[in-house]
């Protein structure tokens, strides 16, 4: 699957064309699937789930998460730029009534309005967006986890279902990133790997604590437990962080099927030596002749200036 983004960034910054490909694979060893992943061209939208309880309720739990999930930062779009000034206004302390146009989103004239000048600070609007899209997806997050417990309250074979969730959102050239379980997300920027969420998993908090080395983990029994998850609980805390997207920055979003076979340095090796277009193929053969003992999801965006 490939899609083709355009995001027109504000004036003072270029244009990007956002490329992505995903593919996802039910391994060696599986008979079904129970991973799910989304691209939403019109939201730039991408994630990836992993789901968890058995043969029916994990590929129910990661499907439901995504849908719901997708639906609810599509709504929100709307709202981002009164979020933003929303925001803009508690950061700088002031207790003004905010007056918003309904048609336009914009602020009125009166208490509450920004100035132009405020409206040029990339730095100041960059804390607003990731503040923003942090609430935004946090509060969809929030949502799919509710819909998945109802769901399993509800069917008793799906009982204990659950799923991963990592998802990223592309907005005024920041990509902002959700993320709870152990569905990664990793970037590739002038040659060098760099892993930009933490697994929310058992083995990962012995690895903090000293108790348990990174050879170790890789073996560990208890290296399929996580910590975090949408829909076991009615309710979610993920990890929501931004980052500004440079010209050729590569994107990757995988399940633990792929980083459990294809990790660190030689994932940077193999991404900056494959074709992007090749990558989600090339890595799940590559975890597919390495056992294969799991599902195997991947989504690769690529930063391209609009005039590639």
């Amino acid at each position: 699957m490939t899609a083709s983004l355009t995001s027109r960034r504000s004036s003072r910054r270029d244009s990007l064309k956002l490329l992505a490909w995903s593919r996802t694979d039910t391994g060696r060893k599986r008979d079904h699937n129970e991973d799910n992943f989304v691209v939403v061209s019109e939201l730039e939208l991408f994630a990836v789930a992993d789901g968890m309880g058995g043969h029916q309720g994990g590929e129910h739990a990661s499907r439901l998460a995504l849908e719901v999930f997708s639906r609810e930062v599509g709504a929100a779009q709307g709202d981002f730029e009164a979020a933003r000034i929303r925001i803009r206004q508690q950061d700088k302390f002031r207790t003004v009534e905010l007056h918003i146009d309904p048609k336009t989103g914009e602020p009125l004239p009166g208490p509450g309005a920004e100035s132009d000048d405020d409206d040029d600070d990339d730095s100041d609007d960059g804390e607003i967006d990731r503040s923003a899209a942090s609430a935004i997806m946090s509060a969809a997050a929030r949502k799919a986890s509710s819909a998945v417990f109802a769901a399993a309250l509800d069917d008793p074979e799906l009982r204990g279902m659950g799923t991963t969730m990592t998802a990223m959102l592309h907005h005024r050239g920041k990509m902002h990133l959700c993320h709870a379980g152990d569905s990664r997300c990793y970037l590739l920027r002038d040659g060098k790997i760099q892993q930009l969420t933490e697994d929310h998993s058992w083995i990962q908090e012995q690895i903090k604590l000293g108790v348990m080395s990174e050879a170790e983990a890789k073996t560990s029994q208890f290296r399929h437990i996580i910590t975090r998850s949408v829909g076991f609980e009615r309710d979610v805390e993920v990890d929501c962080t931004g980052i500004a997207v440079e010209a050729g920055d590569c994107f990757l979003l995988c399940s633990d099927g792929m980083s459990n076979y294809v990790d660190g340095e030689e994932l940077g090796e193999v991404m900056a030596r494959t074709w992007y277009r090749r990558l989600p193929e090339t890595l799940i053969n590559m975890a597919n002749d390495r056992g294969g003992d799991d599902n195997i999801t991947v989504i690769v965006i690529y930063a391209a200036n609009d005039t590639e």
